[in-house]
């Protein structure tokens, strides 16, 4: 029996509603995608290609990590990434190790399918040496991110991580929340003041943004 107008228009409505659940599927596992490469990448030492995972073409990337500052554009990340961050100094000396992981995402994406926002929490752990003697540190935070799709791929638009404690292993985050920064570190060379830093304190009511991502208007 041949289907009736409102049938066929009942169908082609289906349709595209699949079609458009199917693009934000896909969508929604290429960011995540994207998270897990950044933090396969640092972890195994190849953070030269870091800054590639941001927007090459879309003005505004910035880059902001703990209290150390905002990176403002693909050259300044760039040298974050392969001078504050230095392979050689870094991943090159015994017993070094550095890992955040992310997971709990909260995706957001536009209708468009061209921009999204996400929030992850990152637990970590990490050892390096401190005036000669190998310390190991807990790590928790929040990557905080933006991202926008340049040329059928999703990119880093805005990348913040937002630190909530880095605390010696045998002392714990109550006692000694934050026990190691970059921020003195003379390479550290950040374009403005970092946005928002308020890690963990036993001596206040801790509040720890940002929120979940809000949906976008459209």
């Amino acid at each position: 029996m041949a289907m009736t107008l409102k049938e066929l228009e009942d169908e082609v409505k289906s349709l595209k509603k699949q079609v458009a659940d199917n693009a934000w599927a896909k969508d929604y596992l290429e960011i995540w995608k994207l998270m897990s490469l950044y933090s396969h990448l640092y972890h195994i030492g190849r953070n030269a290609e870091v800054p590639s995972l941001f927007a090459q073409k879309t003005p505004g990337v910035t880059f902001e990590l703990e209290d150390r500052g905002v990176y403002e554009g693909l050259t300044s990340i760039t040298y974050f990434w392969n001078k504050v961050f230095d392979v050689n100094r870094m991943q090159g000396s015994p017993g070094f190790l550095a890992i955040h992981m992310t997971c709990n995402p909260v995706i957001e994406i536009n209708k468009k399918g061209t921009r999204a926002k996400g929030l992850w929490h990152s637990h970590g752990v990490c050892s390096f040496a401190v005036e000669g003697k190998m310390k190991q540190f807990l790590a928790l935070g929040k990557y905080d991110v933006e991202y926008v799709k340049e040329d059928g791929k999703w990119k880093f638009f805005r990348f913040a991580y937002r630190q909530t404690y880095m605390c010696p292993y045998e002392k714990g985050w109550v006692d000694e929340p934050v026990a190691a920064s970059i921020a003195g570190n003379p390479m550290n060379k950040p374009d403005k003041p970092v946005t928002y830093y308020m890690p963990y304190c036993r001596y206040r009511i801790n509040i720890m943004q940002p929120p979940p991502p809000e949906p976008f208007a459209d």
